[in-house]
């Protein structure tokens, strides 16, 4: 996949339904809930991170899946309706905006679990692997029904069981996918949150031409420098962009579902954090680089992304 370096994600979109337009998100649908009760509101939170400086609007289904509608009342028909209405939503705000990109946001396992296991790894001895390449098949092959999708985003993949089972999965629909990416979440300066070296899930991925990203999100900023350090060693990454979305610092209590904010990291300090981590992978190895941000971080963090990197003079005119 082409594109100017560094490419701007977007921030969190339940931070902002929570923030700014006062939903309650505590169910386990999460913000996959404002599909069916206020689209227009996801609309919107894609139109703020545009207007920030972003140059992808992430879909609302980081949280989808037909289990998780099913459970929650859905019938069968309205979940593969609501799955695919975050594709369309998405696109919409992006062509209200003029330009730009939609990334296919597919959670890991862990989150429909919504027992806070997309941070640990810990899916139990009853999932298998095949288990998980059929839960995310299923998603693929609904969300993939609505056109616009210019690249798939596995995100806050916790576990190298799921790792193994989206590798699975990207080698049998290699055909038929558009550009994927995809990102860990990790627990410590080289580990994702099953305990696993990153270097490890860097090593299984690394090979698959189709993967264009790999990195790093829904990790705290303080692991960043380390995480990229391993991510700039791995040989097997040097034709892919390197992906670093952290979340805003927060501390997620997934007993009481809220955020303890004595930990988070300012706006300007976050943008130009990212602005130097991009500054580094392109005087280091000359990667493309994508940024943004994951829970916690709204769009003056992106903002201030945008700002730093304006200010840094960090353009594709540096890529060799």
């Amino acid at each position: 996949m082409k594109f100017d370096s560094p490419l701007i994600l977007d921030g969190g979109l339940a931070t902002e339904l929570e923030r700014t337009f006062d939903k309650d998100l505590s169910g386990r649908l999460w913000s996959a809930h404002c599909l069916d009760q206020d689209p227009d509101a996801i609309r919107a939170v894609h139109g703020s991170y545009f207007e920030a400086g972003a140059n992808v609007a992430t879909t609302a289904s980081y949280q989808a899946s037909i289990q998780g509608f099913l459970d929650a009342g859905y019938s069968r028909e309205e979940a593969v309706k609501l799955m695919r209405r975050s594709v369309q939503i998405a696109r919409e705000a992006r062509d209200a905006y003029g330009k730009g990109y939609v990334a296919l946001s597919m959670g890991p396992y862990g989150a429909v679990l919504a027992n806070g296991a997309e941070y640990t790894g810990d899916y139990g001895n009853e999932i298998s692997m095949d288990d998980l390449v059929a839960f995310h098949r299923e998603r693929l092959d609904i969300c993939m029904q609505e056109p616009g999708v210019d690249f798939i985003l596995f995100e806050t993949i916790p576990s190298f069981l799921e790792a193994r089972a989206i590798h699975k999965l990207i080698e049998e629909k290699v055909q038929e996918l558009p550009p994927v990416a995809v990102s860990f979440s990790c627990r410590s300066n080289e580990h994702i949150s099953d305990g696993t070296s990153l270097h490890t899930c860097l090593e299984l991925l690394g090979k698959l031409d189709n993967i264009f990203a790999v990195g790093v999100n829904c990790t705290k900023p303080k692991y960043i420098a380390a995480l990229l350090d391993v991510l700039l060693s791995n040989s097997n990454n040097n034709n892919k962009a390197i992906l670093l979305y952290p979340d805003g610092g927060e501390e997620w209590d997934a007993i009481a579902r809220n955020w303890n904010s004595s930990t988070k990291v300012s706006t300007v300090v976050f943008g130009k954090s990212m602005a130097g981590w991009a500054a580094q992978v392109t005087a280091k190895t000359g990667q493309n680089v994508i940024l943004g941000g994951c829970c916690g971080v709204g769009p003056k963090h992106i903002s201030c992304i945008r700002e730093a990197i304006e200010i840094a003079s960090i353009t594709t005119a540096q890529l060799p």
